[in-house]
């Protein structure tokens, strides 16, 4: 591992050094734990107590505190952090053209040089670009597009004919291009409708681990550019999802909805289907989202409804709970 000075550190993450810049940092740590070549963070006051006596060689912070470590000032100390943890942890690329034995490929495939792919990886007649990394397991479908630099960890499905941009990052067992939930009902029983579009995923996406994102009826399923969707969500066929959209795991979104730009969904949330979410909309964990959703802000619960709101409401719930006196049970 390249050992780096807090000096370096500092310049790259735009921060301001206070105290020693030619300590060298070979790493990431935490306040209680980390040594005298690791960097750590201050985001809360509730951590500043343990800057002040940590044993770590720098620390990344939004103000001026007392510590024995080198301090960091930067004003977004996620951003810093996440930069410097990159630094030292980068995303898998493809360094050297390897293919183990044991995988299967297409001799039709184009694969782009170098490429990484692993044991009992089954490679079809697809594209794959340069630097892209598919672990073991991995299966990709005919037809199928990676761009550069993509990473499948392993047993990711990609199914034939998806169409992944360049950076994606898809987590172990995902499954990309599976049908969608398409039946016509026939008296009692139920005739499957053939999914015929596919999923167009754009660059710098990343798919947690075990997610699904089901192709379109006849049109695709499209996810924006920047899209972060965490683990065990569910992505409907035909739905859209806009540009740097953030999506918390158990979530799900039903069919041919579309979800507009640097939306937020929190961790549990259930949208309907053929709705439209507008841009910048944020919904609280656990909310179940059964309309359209036009104007930005924050909103959650079931009905939906405005986050004020819907605080102010569980707090008047509790206020009447609290204040019975007819000898009703009492929510401890």
């Amino acid at each position: 591992m390249t050992d780096i000075t807090v000096a370096a550190i500092a310049d790259m993450v735009g921060g301001r050094l206070v105290g020693d810049g030619s300590r060298a940092i070979r790493g990431l740590g935490d306040l209680k734990t980390g040594g005298a070549d690791r960097i750590g963070f201050v985001r809360d006051r509730r951590y500043v107590a343990l800057a002040e006596t940590t044993k770590l060689g720098a620390v990344l912070s939004k103000s001026e505190l007392r510590t024995p470590a080198s301090l960091i000032v930067v004003p977004n100390v996620d951003v810093a952090y996440a930069k410097i943890a990159l630094t030292f942890h980068p995303t898998p690329r493809a360094s050297a053209h390897t293919i183990h034995p044991t995988a299967v490929v297409d001799p039709r495939a184009e694969i782009g040089s170098p490429v990484q792919i692993g044991p009992h990886a089954v490679i079809g007649k697809c594209t794959l670009g340069a630097g892209t990394v598919v672990m073991s397991g991995v299966s990709i479908g005919d037809g199928a597009v990676l761009g550069r630099d993509c990473v499948l960890y392993p047993n990711v499905v990609v199914y034939h004919g998806v169409q992944i941009g360049d950076r994606v990052i898809v987590q172990a067992g995902s499954v990309i291009g599976s049908d969608g939930f398409g039946y016509a009902r026939d008296g009692t029983s139920w005739i499957k409708v053939p999914q015929l579009g596919t999923v167009r995923i754009a660059e710098d996406v990343e798919i947690g681990a075990g997610c699904t994102v089901d192709r379109g009826t006849l049109t695709d399923t499209r996810i924006g550019a920047r899209t972060k969707i965490d683990n065990l969500c569910h992505v409907a066929h035909n739905c859209v999802l806009g540009v740097d959209v953030v999506m918390a795991a158990n979530s799900g979104v039903a069919g041919s909805t579309t979800i507009g730009d640097r939306c937020v969904i929190g961790g549990s949330t259930g949208i309907s289907g053929h709705l439209s979410i507008g841009a910048d909309v944020r919904f609280g964990g656990g909310s179940v989202v059964l309309r359209d959703v036009k104007e930005a802000g924050d909103y959650m619960g079931h009905p939906l409804m405005e986050k004020r709101l819907f605080l102010r409401l569980l707090r008047e719930q509790r206020r009447l709970v609290e204040g019975r006196d007819d000898g009703g049970d009492r929510d401890e």
